[in-house]
C-alpha cells in the first residue's frame, strides 16, 4: 500500500490543500508553524478516519477534534489516494465531523469498497489486517509518540496473536484465550458502568431490588424497552425454530434417498443372485501351473564357451619344456672376475699407450738443448765486439750474462738425462706388475667358471662369452617353461566352466519338462510347441482361473451385501419403508413456508440438528424470561416481603455470577501462560528486524537487541562491554532511535495481508547527533524500497540530506512555507507548498 496525495479539503489551517507524496521516500521540511504535524495527523486520519459510535468521542479523538478542527469552518474533512499491492487505486474521502459521507472508491471500476474496510467508518488499515489503535501505535510515529509504542503494548497484543497465528505458529492458546474472553463476556462481562453482562446485570438487579423508588415515567418507559425485547426474542425464537424445522426436513429427505437407494439396490443384487453363490475351489492344477511357469522364468542362462577347448589346452601344456639347470644370468662372482680382468687390460693398454708419447718427447729435446747453447755463444761475441769497439763495462756485463747462462745451461741439460733415466725404470716397473695383474685375472675368471661348472674354451674371454650365451639360452628355456602353470590354471577353469554349462543345461531340459508336464495338465496338446507358447498358453490359462476366482468372489461379497441390506426384511417392506421414509419428508416439507426451501443435507446433519435445538430452546428460554419480566413489570409494585426475596435471590445470582468470573478468570490466566508461546515465536521475528539496522543508526554502540512482545520492553546488547542494557534507561536519543526501529518492525509484521505498510514519520531524527541522523536517513531510504516512507521534519540538515541523496520519480523532497498569521481570517489565500523533487522529476498521479 502507498499513498499518492493527501488533500486537506478542511483541516487545521488549511482548507483545499494538497501534498502529493512520492512512492519511496518522501522527505516534507518546513520551519515551525509550517503544518508538518497537521499534514502528518491528516494524513493518517485520511486512511483510517474517526471511530463512529454511541455517545461522546474518547478522549484521543477529543483531543484530535481540538488539535486539528479547522480554525475558520464547521467542516472537517480530508482525503487521500492510495495504491494497493493488488494494483487497485482508492480514493478515500473522511467526512471527520459528521462521519457520514465519508467514502472508499475504487477509481478504476467506479464502485465503492468502504464494506471491506468499514468499521463505523471506512478504515485503510483493514486492508493491512490492523485497526485504527495498531496502525496509529505502529505506522504513524511522531517524536512525542516514538516511546508510546510501549505503552500501547496492550492493545497491539491482538494484532502479534494475529500476526502469530498468520506466520503459522502454534496460535491455539491465543485462540482459546479470544473465544474463553468472549464467553466472560456473555457469560459475565465487565463490571464497569456500562457494561451490559450478566454481572452487571446481576449488580443492577441487586440495586434496583434494593431500590424502590421508581417513578411512573421511568417505569413506563422500561416497560415499552422490554416489551421490544420481547417482541425481539420471539421473533429470533420464530426463526430459531424454522432454520430447526428446516435442518429436520433436509435429514428426512437424505433419509428417505438413503432408503430408496438401499431398496434399489437390494432390489438389483436380487435379481443378479437368485440364489447364493459358491467359492470357485481351488485345485493342484493350478500351484503344478504356477509352479512350472516359475521354474521356466528362473531357469539359468547357458553361456557361451569361447577360446581353446581342454584337450587343445592339454597339447599346449604336453608341448611346453622342462624348467632347465644351470644359471638363468651370470653369477655375481663371474661377473666380478670379468670385470677385474678388464680393469688389468686396460690398464696394460694405458701404461703401453704412455710409452710412445715418452719417447716421442725425448726425440723433441736436442733442438731444445741445442738453442741452449747458442744464446751463450751469440752473448759472448757481443761482448767481444763491444771491448773492440771501446765499450768496456757494457762488454764486460754482457759477458757476465754470458757466463751465467752457459752455467745454467749445463746444469738443466744434465738435469733433463737425469729424469729420463728415472722415469723409463719407474716405467718398467709399472708395466710388469701390470701384466702379472692381468695373467692372475684371466685365472680368475677361469677358476670362477669352472666354480659355476661352466666349460673352458682356449682363453679366459671366450670361455666367458660361451658361459653368457649358455645363460641366455636358459633363460629364454625357463621362460617357456614358466607357461606351464598357467596352462595349467586355464585348463581347470576350462573343465568347471563345461560342468557348469552342463548343470545349466539340465536345469533348462528339467524346467522345459515342467513347462510341458503342465501343459499337458491342462490338456495343452502337442510336445513340439516352442516352450516360450507353452508358458504363454499356460498364462491365459492362470489368467482365465483368476478371472472365475474373481467372479465368483464378487458374487459371494454381494451375496453377503444383500443379506446386510435386507437384514431381517425383504425387498418388499424395504421398498415400504422407503416409501414412509419419502412421506414424512414430502409432510416436513410441506410444513415449511413457501420460500423457506430445505437446506441441502450436510455430513454432520446430527451434530446441526442438535445445535439448532439447543439454538431455539436458549432462543425460548429467553423469550419465556423477558415475557416473564414484561408480565412482572405490568403489575403493581411488589411488597417489602416479595423485595427482601427478590433481594435475595439477586445475591445468590451475583454471587454465582462472581464464582463464574473467579472461575474464568483462573483459566484464563492458565491459558495466557500458555500465550507466552505465541510471544517467543514473535519475539526473535521483531528482534532480527531491530538487530539489522541497530549498529548503524547507533553508530557502532549496539549489536543486539531482545524484544519481549508482552509488554514489548527492550534490551540492548553494548559492543564494548557486551552487557544488555535496558532501552528505557539509555540516552534519549538512543532509546528513541531503538523504539523507532521497533516500529519498523511492528509495520512490517503485524501486517497479516498481502498489503505492505508504509511508514509516517514526524520529526524522528530530533533527539539524533549529525552522524546518527545520517545513519538513520540512511537507513530509512534503504527501508523505502520495500515500503513508502513519508518523513517530516523541521531539521534543515534532514533537508540539505534529502537534497543530496534522493532522486526521482522514486523519491521526492518537498519544503513547507512558514504559515503568515495565526487564523484562518489571517491567512493568505492558500499556504504555498514548494515541492522540490531530487533530480526535478515530476510528482507521481494517481492512476484514473
Amino acid at each position: 500500500m502507498r499513498v499518492t496525495h493527501v488533500v486537506a479539503r478542511a483541516f487545521g489551517p488549511f482548507h483545499g490543500e494538497r501534498l502529493d507524496l512520492a512512492p519511496g521516500m518522501t522527505v516534507v521540511t518546513g520551519p515551525n508553524e509550517s503544518g508538518k504535524s497537521t499534514w502528518h495527523a491528516a494524513l493518517r486520519l485520511a486512511l483510517t478516519g474517526l471511530r463512529r459510535g454511541r455517545g461522546r468521542a474518547t478522549a484521543a479523538d477529543a483531543a484530535i477534534g481540538a488539535q486539528h478542527r479547522p480554525w475558520d469552518s464547521d467542516d472537517w474533512e480530508v482525503e487521500a489516494g492510495l495504491v494497493l499491492d493488488d494494483g487497485r487505486a482508492i480514493e478515500l474521502r473522511q467526512d471527520l465531523d459528521g462521519k457520514v459521507e465519508c467514502s472508499a472508491l475504487d477509481v478504476g471500476i467506479g464502485r465503492d469498497v468502504s464494506s471491506e474496510i468499514l468499521d463505523g467508518t471506512p478504515d485503510a488499515s483493514r486492508w493491512l489486517g490492523l485497526d485504527r489503535d495498531s496502525f496509529a501505535a505502529t505506522v504513524s510515529v511522531s517524536q512525542a509518540q516514538i516511546m508510546s509504542i510501549a505503552e500501547a503494548a496492550g492493545g497491539l497484543q491482538e494484532q502479534m496473536q494475529r500476526a502469530a497465528a498468520t506466520r503459522g505458529t502454534d496460535a491455539t492458546a491465543a485462540e482459546a484465550i479470544e473465544r474463553l474472553a468472549t464467553y466472560r463476556r456473555d457469560a459475565v462481562g465487565a463490571d464497569t458502568a456500562n457494561a451490559k453482562g450478566p454481572l452487571r446485570i446481576a449488580r443492577l438487579r441487586l440495586d434496583a431490588a434494593r431500590q424502590r423508588g421508581e417513578d411512573a415515567q421511568t417505569r413506563h418507559a422500561e416497560h415499552l424497552a422490554e416489551r421490544g425485547r420481547v417482541v425481539a426474542a420471539t421473533h429470533a425464537a420464530r426463526e430459531a425454530r424454522l432454520e430447526l424445522e428446516q435442518a429436520l426436513a433436509a435429514q428426512a429427505r437424505h433419509l428417505a434417498g438413503e432408503a430408496r437407494a438401499r431398496a434399489a439396490r437390494a432390489a438389483a443384487l436380487a435379481a443378479r443372485h437368485p440364489e447364493r453363490p459358491s467359492l470357485v475351489a481351488r485345485n493342484g492344477t493350478g500351484d503344478l501351473v504356477a509352479a512350472a511357469i516359475l521354474e521356466w522364468e528362473r531357469r539359468p542362462a547357458i553361456p557361451a564357451l569361447e577360446g581353446p577347448t581342454r584337450e587343445q589346452l592339454e597339447a599346449q601344456l604336453l608341448a611346453l619344456p622342462d624348467r632347465p639347470a644351470g644359471d638363468l644370468a651370470a653369477h655375481a662372482s663371474v661377473l666380478a672376475a670379468v670385470r677385474d680382468l678388464e680393469v688389468a687390460e686396460e690398464t696394460v693398454r694405458l701404461l703401453d699407450e704412455s710409452v710412445i708419447g715418452g719417447r716421442a718427447e725425448s726425440r723433441s729435446r736436442p733442438a731444445g738443448s741445442a738453442f741452449l747453447a747458442a744464446v751463450p755463444l751469440v752473448l759472448l761475441a757481443v761482448s767481444v765486439a763491444l771491448a773492440l769497439v771501446g765499450q768496456p763495462l757494457p762488454a764486460l756485463a754482457i759477458g757476465s750474462v754470458a757466463l751465467v747462462a752457459v752455467t745454467w745451461g749445463a746444469s738443466r741439460m744434465f738435469s733433463a738425462r737425469s729424469r729420463g733415466r728415472n722415469e723409463a725404470a719407474e716405467w718398467d716397473t709399472r708395466r710388469r706388475r701390470a701384466a702379472e695383474r692381468m695373467i692372475a685375472a684371466r685365472e680368475g675368471v677361469l677358476l670362477a667358471l669352472r666354480a659355476r661348472a661352466a666349460p673352458i674354451e682356449d682363453d679366459a674371454r671366450s670361455s666367458w662369452l660361451a658361459y653368457r650365451s649358455a645363460c641366455e639360452v636358459r633363460a629364454a628355456e625357463a621362460a617357456e617353461a614358466l607357461r606351464r602353470d598357467a596352462v595349467t590354471a586355464q585348463i581347470e577353469a576350462r573343465g568347471l566352466a563345461e560342468e557348469t554349462v552342463a548343470s545349466r543345461m539340465q536345469a533348462v531340459e528339467s524346467a522345459e519338462r515342467a513347462l510341458r508336464e503342465a501343459g499337458a495338465a491342462i490338456g495343452l496338446a502337442g510336445d513340439s510347441q516352442d516352450p516360450e507358447h507353452v508358458r504363454d498358453a499356460l498364462r491365459a490359462w492362470q489368467k482365465d482361473q483368476a478371472a472365475a476366482q474373481e467372479a465368483s468372489q464378487i458374487a459371494v461379497e454381494e451375496w453377503r451385501e444383500l443379506e446386510s441390506l435386507l437384514g431381517d426384511n425383504t425387498l418388499a417392506e424395504l421398498a415400504e419403508h422407503a416409501t414412509r421414509r419419502e412421506a414424512i419428508a414430502a409432510d416436513l416439507e410441506a410444513a415449511l413456508p413457501a420460500a423457506a426451501l430445505p437446506p441441502a443435507a450436510q455430513p454432520d446433519m446430527e451434530e446441526l440438528i442438535e445445535r439448532r435445538r439447543r439454538t431455539l430452546a436458549v432462543a425460548e428460554a429467553q423469550a419465556a424470561e423477558l415475557r416473564g419480566a414484561l408480565e412482572s413489570n405490568a403489575r403493581s409494585l411488589p411488597d417489602v416481603a416479595e423485595a427482601e426475596e427478590a433481594v435475595a435471590a439477586a445475591t445468590a445470582e451475583l454471587s454465582r455470577v462472581e464464582a463464574t468470573a473467579r472461575t474464568l478468570d483462573e483459566t484464563l490466566r492458565l491459558l495466557r501462560e500458555a500465550q507466552e508461546r505465541v510471544h517467543r515465536d514473535l519475539a526473535p521475528i521483531l528482534a532480527a528486524a531491530v538487530r539489522r539496522w541497530l549498529p548503524e543508526v547507533s553508530g557502532g554502540a549496539y549489536v543486539d537487541v531482545s524484544v519481549d512482545p508482552a509488554d514489548l520492553s527492550i534490551k540492548a546488547k553494548e559492543a564494548a562491554t557486551g552487557i544488555w542494557r535496558k532501552a528505557r534507561l539509555l540516552s534519549e536519543g538512543t532509546r528513541e532511535q531503538i523504539y523507532l526501529l521497533l516500529r519498523v518492525a511492528m509495520a512490517q509484521h503485524l501486517v497479516t495481508t498481502a498489503e505492505t505498510a508504509p511508514l509516517f514519520l514526524d520529526e524522528v531524527t530530533a533527539q539524533a547527533d549529525g552522524r546518527r541522523r545520517a545513519a538513520l536517513l540512511s537507513v530509512l531510504h534503504a527501508l523505502s524500497a520495500d515500503r513508502q516512507i513519508v518523513l517530516f521534519s523541521h531539521d534543515a540538515e534532514v533537508g540539505a540530506w534529502a537534497e543530496r541523496t534522493l532522486a526521482g520519480p522514486r523519491d521526492r523532497l518537498i519544503r513547507l512555507p512558514a504559515i503568515r498569521g495565526e487564523s484562518g481570517a489571517g491567512l493568505e489565500s492558500r499556504a504555498a507548498i514548494a515541492i522540490a523533487d531530487a533530480r526535478a522529476a515530476e510528482p507521481a498521479v494517481l492512476p484514473g
